[in-house]
């Protein structure tokens, strides 16, 4: 019996951007999928392709309020940026990283810097190693 790893689903977070509100579930980027973007200049049919293979759900709708299927045709008929956006957000949380410290953060103080004393040690006659 072998072990089969769980498949990470990951809850995109849109806030404090231009997409706020949007929501999306996406299973995490196999290796293959990141090694196959990475080599990549912007090659926007397998950008889709892979956020679909990878999108669970979303709460997209169209301008009549339908909702948006989460399908290649689906994703399709929407903007670039926000696709880009999505697919983004997907490679940061499939690698962990996140987004870096507000600038406002506080670096905090710098350790105290600790006191070595720094005295030379006397030699004992039946340690010292005189040449001979």
């Amino acid at each position: 019996m072998g072990y089969r790893p769980k498949r990470r689903v990951y809850a995109l977070d849109f806030t404090g951007t231009e997409y706020e509100g949007l929501q999306a579930s996406v299973r995490g980027m196999t290796v293959a999928e990141e090694l196959e973007l990475d080599g990549v200049d912007m090659d926007a049919d397998l950008i889709v392709k892979t956020l679909v293979k990878r999108l669970v759900s979303w709460n997209v709708e169209d301008d009549q309020g339908q909702p948006v299927p989460t399908t290649y045709e689906g994703v399709c008929t929407q903007d670039v940026a926000m696709i880009l956006a999505m697919l983004d957000a997907v490679r940061k949380a499939n690698s962990g990283v996140s987004d870096p410290l507000p600038q406002s953060s506080p670096s905090g103080e710098p350790s105290p810097a600790v006191s070595i004393p720094m005295e030379p040690l006397s030699e004992s006659p039946q340690t010292s190693a005189v040449p001979a």
